[in-house]
């Protein structure tokens, strides 16, 4: 039987994940500090083999690579040095080696939708690693014949995990204000651009790449939902979920920053300076997966679990 290892895979993608390769006929090996439950329970999950190793252990990349898998799915690789480390850890044993980046492999958006090759030049630590990863994967396989896929993700959300909100930051707060119908201000005009994807929706991008195989070696592709949307928009639309009309104001950011905690005016900065928007033809065209869930059925999703819908 055919091995897959999801290293992290008991987080939100993963609990998704893992259960799509029990079907797909792999013997499914998750590995995280605890060996924990996953973030969402899924059916299956009871045939998933757990194991404790911790990331940050220097003879992490020996011990994961001694579970023997033909597939490694790296959902927690932050860093090109740590990436570099496990997959010479791989060499020569492993089939297929896929890491998890980020779009924040992107700078701030130039024309949209963004496609994979456009707009590399990100403006923080985080998104330089992710895309020094991505690069990586592409020089591994054309220079060595290293059979490796980096899937970047937008906003991530899944049931019991709080989603960014209009207002651009993470929270329930704003929905709870729209649900009130009370009075909600967004920065600017509230025309910049926010990016979700389903859980699942990147757990599909995921098992696409390993079904494709061969040709999404040396390749990232963007997992976001079909389109991206702006704040004024996703605002009304989640107004609607609540039977109300939106009550929106609008302000200069720097004014509209005094109006919430720093923290939410720090994560919404970095949202809206980006404005993500990013294409999904790659995906589409190479891996032939189309996403399931628009960002607003995501979204809905989300806010059921939590109990306002």
């Amino acid at each position: 039987m055919k091995k897959a290892v999801l290293i992290g895979g008991t987080g939100k993608v993963g609990s998704y994940l893992a259960p799509l390769l029990l079907a797909d006929g792999f013997d499914v090996t998750t590995v995280s500090r605890t060996a924990g439950e996953p973030f969402v329970a899924r059916p299956g999950w009871d045939e998933v083999r757990r194991v404790a190793l911790d990331r940050d252990d220097p003879d992490f990349p020996r011990r994961a690579a001694e579970l023997g898998a033909d597939v490694v799915v790296d959902m927690i690789c932050f860093t090109k040095d740590s990436m570099s480390q496990l997959v010479g850890a791989l060499t020569g044993s492993v089939r297929h080696y896929l890491v998890c980046g980020s779009v924040w492999m992107h700078g701030p958006s130039r024309q949209v939708p963004v496609e994979e090759p456009e707009g590399r030049d990100p403006v923080d630590e985080y998104g330089v690693q992710k895309d020094l990863m991505d690069a990586e994967i592409a020089r591994l396989w054309a220079d060595e014949g290293f059979p490796g896929t980096a899937v970047h993700p937008g906003h991530i959300v899944c049931p019991g995990d709080v989603p960014i909100n209009p207002q651009g930051f993470k929270g329930l707060s704003t929905f709870e204000a729209l649900k009130l119908s009370e009075e909600v201000c967004l920065p600017n005009f509230g025309m910049e651009t926010l990016h979700h994807v389903a859980a699942d929706d990147v757990a599909g991008v995921f098992r696409a790449a390993i079904a494709t195989g061969q040709p999404s070696f040396g390749e990232g592709f963007h997992a976001v939902s079909p389109r991206a949307t702006t704040l004024r928009g996703y605002a009304a639309e989640a107004a609607s979920w609540f039977g109300q009309e939106p009550k929106l104001t609008f302000a200069p950011f720097d004014a509209w920053a005094r109006t919430v905690e720093p923290w939410q005016a720090a994560q919404t900065r970095e949202h809206i300076t980006r404005s993500p928007s990013y294409s999904t033809h790659k995906t589409e065209t190479i891996l032939g997966y189309h996403p399931s869930h628009t960002s607003y059925e995501t979204i809905k999703n989300c806010l059921a679990s939590f109990g306002m819908l």
